[in-house]
């Protein structure tokens, strides 16, 4: 398993820093968690989903929160969004925007790629915050009879809010293509469980806890990879952590150090371990936020949240708040932004959405009252008022944001979840500030998305859109810049629903000089395509042909154009690659910004979609600090693997470098193949203080980026203790192209002098794993990390070996490192193989690995596993028995052998007709004749009833394993569903 190698630091942001639209802020009050949202997919109907069984749920995992967190927190108020779509006798609250985006916790239809049951997704690090926990429907609705429903919602809450992992063997996660988990570690002389406490009761068993298979060793001497540990749900006392096996009953705590009174096993093998070091989940816990800032509560404390339930409504309610003080004449400033906010309004605005416009300079005014986008007539007449904007005055972005506020307030309807989009390229020098307004806009519950444009903008409009659960984006004003252009291409793409969701397929810069051509490629790929609009801009320049010639040859011509030039594919593009052909009639060299939207070809297909974050907005710059990107992309719920990703980089002077993302599971990326791509940042690449903008730019190749999807869809809920997972297999598409604003962070302190030394280390190796074992003798590998973090090859490797777990893990300066036979460093991501034999047979070993580099800069220490010499009987190698064969080699195997019968049978008529042909004939001769193969006491019966026999009797063996029953998402009690 590929999993984050990391430098390890605790992060103590209770969100990340997401470009990916809004995200609602959860905080704590007293000992309550307030803000957090769940929200109903729209495609569960109020049939599938009881919205009174959420309640019951998250009331009951509430109170076990409490407990598990030593009193520390709760569930204090939820607000749950129900779908558009459901009748409107629900609530009369109401909420504007799309909201699955931006919700806590997303109940939608089951997942096949993690077996159906519920998950985390966006998973990046120890101590880091997930992206969203998924539930479904068996979750909500039958699990909570079974009476550990809110543990395993606790479960997933540690994944989620404080960055845990698992501390079991099972495979959890919805990526990984096999169970990559391994469910056993050596000690000892026997293989253990690998779960968090040592004293666990339960059996070995192969594929699934119904087989009576016991486990056995594979020809590398170690368990075969579908041997599991199959837990006794109800007959265990061992208390042991929540992160492991939820459903036992004696469990209901977070594991602590070795003193406490759910000590935890550090030498288990786990997610846990090899991620976050061996350090327990209370030790990762401490130093989140939550429990720093609170202390236990009392036990008469109620728990029981305050649920509100709120629906979504139609379309985006938007006012943009623009800045037209005297700075904005700076470098066309003023006539960029009004050409911007046009074309937004003509082209990018989701049809049934409402937008007002507020300006301000230092006083503020309404330009244009909250309108609905009904029409294209709607839409000029919004573009007209736009352009009569002029700039002068000072600067109040308080004065602006109250303003804009009150448009809202006008409308005459709820205002929740209502959207502000500021722009401003100054400081605010005349009161309000923006921290004088910002509790009456958090008060109203309305959303505020920023745009700075240049360094001098105002600091604290990054906060507000943060501390509002908006985005932040910033537009540095150089002319070859897209940022601007593509952060309002990301405010339509989140003022839309999922299913009339706009797509960027390109947003690049071009240079045109006059009477020269310019030609570019784009193209349309599978699963978009419809109403596609190719947009040309350029602050008042003329263009004097436009053309897009289509892959069956089509041609389309714009007409002469002033500041744009729009070219619209009526209804389906063609899929393919599209020639678009420019010339300019200017008479110096122009900078054009070139943008490609579309929405998505059948509203019933899934769609290629990038999502984009890092986990500061802020970075504090150091020689030895770096910053992490992340982006997630997935057709529809597949990850896809194998595609070219990159984030573009832009800094205040306009700067641009382009860092490569992975999903190989070397350096910062977790796991490899899960479609969660990873980057960083380096001291070295750094150039400047100040706001920096990111662009994320995703390409498909055909033929060679594929998606995950499992081998056979389950229709039905199925335990993992009854069935083995869901096999998963990879499947090539078509090309395609995505591009999307990914928001900004700010760099201080930057000084050029610290990066003239490396401090950079290699990156932890957090892959390593025993994988031959033959007495004392074994085989140890691991994939190879880059000279700094998973750039460059390492230099060399240091192999450390003690008996003493704790000294290697705290003190590995004073284990000696072993000597012979060390494997030069490969490329990052190859796999490094090292053969060593213990000392002493009796005793268990601890193993660890570091790279070092040129500079002598060594990695943090990687995972350790132990090594021991197997003496446990029980453990003997595999035996090939029908019971644990697979279905298909029974199904071939009986085949074969009743066709072999069917031969000895056909065979043995043949030389008994042949031998008792005289005396057949003498009997026919009587009229004696009758059917003596009937009679045959050899045979018995026709052949063929034989052969069916045969069948039967094999099909029957294999079918003694206990029926699928659907049942808890980790138990084993049954729970049939119609």
């Amino acid at each position: 398993m590929r999993l984050l190698a990391f430098v390890f630091l605790y992060v103590e942001l209770s969100e990340c820093v997401d470009a990916a639209c809004q995200s609602n802020n959860i905080e704590v009050q007293g000992n309550g968690y307030t803000g957090v949202t769940v929200a109903i997919s729209n495609k569960l109907g109020p049939h599938e989903i009881d919205i009174q069984k959420i309640k019951d749920l998250f009331t009951a995992a509430s109170a076990q929160l409490y407990r598990s967190s030593k009193q520390h927190l709760f569930f204090k108020d939820i607000t749950i969004v129900i779908p558009k779509s459901w009748p409107r006798n629900y609530t009369n609250d109401t909420v504007s925007g799309p909201q699955l985006h931006s919700a806590h916790v997303i109940v939608d239809q089951p997942n096949p790629l993690a077996d159906n049951r519920p998950y985390v997704s966006g998973m990046t690090g120890c101590g880091q915050p997930g992206k969203q926990i998924h539930l479904e429907p068996f979750m909500v609705q039958i699990l909570p009879a079974v009476g550990y429903a809110d543990k395993l919602l606790v479960h997933h809450w540690g994944h989620f809010r404080w960055g845990l992992f698992d501390e079991h063997g099972d495979k959890e996660s919805p990526v990984q293509t096999s169970n990559t988990n391994t469910w056993f570690y050596s000690s000892e002389g026997t293989f253990k469980p690998n779960i968090c406490a040592k004293g666990i009761k339960g059996k070995s068993r192969l594929k699934y806890c119904g087989n009576n298979a016991p486990c056995a060793l594979d020809n590398k001497g170690l368990p075969t990879k579908d041997c599991k540990f199959c837990v006794d749900e109800t007959g265990n006392t061992e208390r042991a952590s929540i992160m492991g096996k939820p459903e036992i009953s004696s469990v209901t705590e977070f594991c602590d150090d070795d003193t406490s009174d759910v000590p935890h096993n550090k030498e288990a093998d786990t997610p846990h371990n090899r991620i976050c070091k061996g350090k327990s989940a209370w030790e990762i816990m401490r130093l989140h936020s939550d429990f720093k800032g609170t202390t236990p509560g009392s036990t008469s404390l109620s728990t029981v949240p305050t649920f509100r339930v709120v629906q979504q409504r139609a379309g985006q309610t938007v006012v943009m708040v623009l800045d037209r003080s005297g700075s904005m004449n700076s470098n066309q400033r003023i006539t960029k932004l009004k050409e911007i906010s046009s074309i937004f309004i003509m082209n990018w605005l989701s049809n049934g959405s409402s937008i007002g416009v507020v300006t301000f300079d230092d006083d503020a005014k309404i330009v244009a009252p909250i309108t609905s986008v009904v029409s294209e007539s709607v839409r000029r007449e919004l573009t007209t008022l736009i352009d009569k904007i002029e700039a002068n005055g000072r600067t109040s972005i308080g004065l602006g944001l109250r303003k804009g506020l009150e448009l809202l307030k006008a409308n005459g309807e709820s205002i929740n979840g209502s959207e502000i989009i500021l722009v401003s390229d100054g400081k605010n020098n005349v009161s309000p500030a923006i921290d004088d307004v910002r509790d009456e806009i958090l008060a109203a519950n309305v959303i505020v998305t920023t745009v700075a444009i240049g360094n001098l903008a105002d600091k604290d409009m990054e906060k507000l859109a943060k501390d509002t659960g908006g985005s932040s984006h910033f537009y540095s004003g150089e002319m070859q810049s897209t940022a601007l252009s593509d952060s309002f291409v990301k405010f339509a793409e989140c003022t839309s629903d999922e299913e009339s969701k706009m797509h960027q397929i390109e947003s690049e810069s071009l240079r045109v000089m006059k009477y020269q051509n310019y030609s570019t490629v784009i193209s349309i790929d599978d699963t978009i395509g419809r109403d596609t609009v190719v947009l040309l801009q350029g602050p008042r320049v003329q263009f004097s042909s436009v053309s897009l010639s289509g892959p069956t040859g089509r041609v389309q011509t714009s007409d002469n154009c002033t500041g744009s030039c729009r070219i619209m594919i009526d209804g389906v593009a063609e899929v393919g690659e599209y020639v678009i052909d420019i010339s300019s009639s200017v008479d110096t060299e122009t900078i054009l910004t070139l943008t490609v939207q579309s929405y998505s070809r059948d509203p019933s297909v899934d769609v290629f979609t990038a999502t984009s974050w890092i986990l500061t907005d802020s970075l504090d710059f150091s020689p030895s600090t770096t910053l992490v990107m992340y982006a997630l992309i997935r057709k529809g719920a597949s990850p896809v693997l194998d595609a070219d990703v990159a984030m573009t980089v832009e800094n205040l002077e306009g700067h641009v470098m382009t860092i490569d993302l992975f999903d190989n599971g070397v350096g910062e990326d977790m796991l490899e193949g899960d479609g969660l791509y990873t980057g960083v940042i380096l001291p070295s690449q750094i150039q400047s203080n100040g706001r920096h903008s990111l662009k994320l730019i995703v390409t498909g190749k055909s033929g060679e980026t594929k998606i995950l999807i499992p081998k056979a869809k389950r229709k039905k809920r199925a335990a993992q203790d009854e069935v083995p997972p869901t096999d998963l297999e990879t499947k090539a598409v078509n090309a395609f192209k995505r591009v999307e604003s990914s928001g900004t962070f700010t760099v201080l302190n930057y000084s050029p002098e610290a990066t003239a030394n490396d401090s950079i280390p290699p990156a932890r190796i957090t892959t390593l794993q025993v994988v031959y074992s033959e007495g004392n003798h074994f085989n140890i590998s691991w994939d190879a990390v880059g000279d700094d973090i998973a750039y460059g090859n390492a230099t060399s490797y240091k192999i450390l070996l003690s008996k003493n777990y704790s000294t290697l893990l705290n003190s590995p300066e004073n284990v000696s490192p072993l000597n012979g036979n060390i494997p030069t460093p490969k490329l990052p991501g190859n796999t490094e193989v090292f053969s060593l034999t213990l000392p002493e047979a009796s005793a268990t070993y601890y193993l660890a690995v570091r790279a070092v580099d040129e500079f002598g800069n060594e990695g943090d220490i990687s995972n350790i596993i132990s090594l021991s010499v197997v003496t446990d009987n029980t453990w003997r190698p595999v035996e090939v028995n029908p019971s644990s064969m697979s279905y298909e080699h029974l199904l071939v195997s009986s085949c074969a052998a009743a066709f072999v019968v069917l031969i000895v049978i056909l065979c043995g008529c043949c030389i008994y007709k042949r031998r008792n042909r005289p005396k057949r004939k003498a009997k026919s001769k009587k009229g004696e004749l009758r059917n003596d193969f009937s009679n045959s006491r050899e045979f018995g019966r026709d052949p063929r009833h034989s052969m069916y026999m045969y069948q039967s009797q094999i099909h029957n063996e294999y079918n003694t394993r206990p029926p699928r029953h659907h049942v808890s998402a980790y138990g084993s009690h049954l729970y049939h569903i119609s």
